[in-house]
């Protein structure tokens, strides 16, 4: 599902001194034993201490009510958008006819496409922690993603991720920073790519092709607005103390009106979470974050790449469906699904990218296009699934496959991995 694999939750290491964090190694900057870390060690362990408080939440099993609720939304997405809406637009005899016209070569193309773009998913993750090489980055990829859309429970995959990677050595503040910030990455990621869309559509002139131009241009202007106004909201909050408080204050006050207006209480902490966000972006750009969010965004050109041949291989042709256009309809939805449409982008990002190619070549190579668009999913979200399972059969070794809540507590005792 285009919905990106949610934010891992923490990791845990050695049980360390006095002065660790959880279990964390001694600051960074401590002149020995009796001295007393320095500002820029008690800003990392600020922001360690606040990593975990975020992400340790998503460690915890969901409820049977959530997982019954979750699932059941799921499957009423998907019999809405394959069994009622798209029915009414495509033919799937002719979605099959298209797929049975691949060659052997076409697929092993495809393939070999699909498993590029893992790799490079997999990049964010050997960037963001410390140790963990490109097999393992790759594997913690498959592993939030396949579990993520297989069981949509919230962001629990996010706690199977971090117990996977604390089984394979790495600290736990390492993992709980850089698992949480692996969801800011993929979303600032998602942000930057309408600005690529644009100039893809400008170099390859579609924006002034009679046929093409207006819808084109509203693909555009659509991604531009939206990149411009998070990238706004992220810039002014990290920039200014001042206006991360107004944005929370106001944030607070807006969320409760809304909540009295509905006859709910307890709002949720909205200025803290703006707060929250403010220090890690700031700790992503300080430690690892420019590199990680550069691979973030070459990961997303990447499957781009994979959805363009997806669609030629299907029989659309560059003529009817240039590959600026393409990119254009892929950063738009990529924007619109940073919000959770459906649990674990349930048909949502399908339904999208067809009726945006659709309107592009004026209802034209509709079988070619939803086969398209089924074939590079194939890749994105259904094959990730059982690869997620057997990796966590080989990454668990001797122990049930997904980690049971007195598991995640003994991990998140101490520092040494099981």
């Amino acid at each position: 599902m285009s919905s990106t694999p949610g934010v891992p939750a923490s990791e845990e290491g050695p049980q360390g001194p006095p002065s660790s964090v959880d279990g964390a190694p001694p600051v960074h900057g401590a002149r020995g034993p009796e001295a007393a870390p320095d500002e820029a060690a008690l800003d990392e362990m600020a922001i360690d201490e606040m990593a975990i408080d975020e992400v340790a939440p998503a460690v915890a099993p969901p409820s049977r009510r959530a997982a019954i609720l979750r699932t059941g939304l799921i499957v009423a997405v998907l019999v809405v958008v394959f069994g009622l809406i798209l029915p009414q637009y495509v033919d799937y005899s002719d979605v099959v006819d298209a797929f049975r016209d691949l060659t052997p070569a076409q697929g092993l193309s495809m393939t070999g496409l699909g498993i590029i773009a893992w790799v490079a998913s997999g990049l964010i993750f050997a960037a963001l922690l410390e140790g963990l090489r490109v097999l393992r980055g790759t594997m913690s990829w498959l592993i939030l993603s396949g579990i993520g859309s297989s069981v949509p429970l919230g962001p629990w995959n996010m706690g199977v991720l971090w117990v996977v990677v604390r089984g394979w050595g790495i600290g736990n503040v390492a993992a709980t920073s850089g698992i949480a910030l692996y969801g800011v990455i993929n979303i600032l990621s998602r942000m930057v790519l309408p600005l690529f869309a644009i100039l893809a559509l400008v170099v390859a002139g579609d924006l002034s092709r009679p046929a093409d131009s207006g819808a084109a241009w509203t693909i555009a202007v659509l991604s531009a607005v939206a990149f411009i106004v998070v990238t706004t909201l992220i810039v002014a909050i990290v920039r200014s103390q001042r206006i991360a408080d107004w944005l929370g204050r106001t944030g607070q006050r807006v969320v409760e009106w809304v909540l009295r207006r509905l006859g709910r209480s307890g709002a949720p902490d909205v200025a803290g979470a703006i707060h929250r966000f403010r220090d890690q972006l700031g700790q992503v750009i300080r430690r690892r974050g420019l590199a990680a969010l550069v691979l973030a965004t070459v990961s997303q050109v990447v499957w781009v790449v994979v959805l363009i041949a997806a669609l030629r291989v299907c029989g659309v042709p560059e003529s009817e469906l240039s590959a600026g256009e393409v990119f254009g309809v892929y950063a738009l939805v990529m924007v619109i699904t940073i919000l959770p449409i459906a649990p674990g982008g349930a048909g949502v990002p399908e339904l999208l990218f067809i009726s945006g190619f659709t309107a592009l070549t004026g209802g034209q190579y509709q079988a070619e296009i939803t086969a398209g668009v089924f074939l590079y999913r194939i890749y994105f979200w259904f094959v990730p699934i059982p690869l997620a399972w057997m990796l966590m059969k080989v990454a668990r070794r001797g122990k049930p496959i997904l980690p049971g809540t007195a598991e995640l507590k003994d991990y998140a005792k101490g520092d040494a991995a099981a």
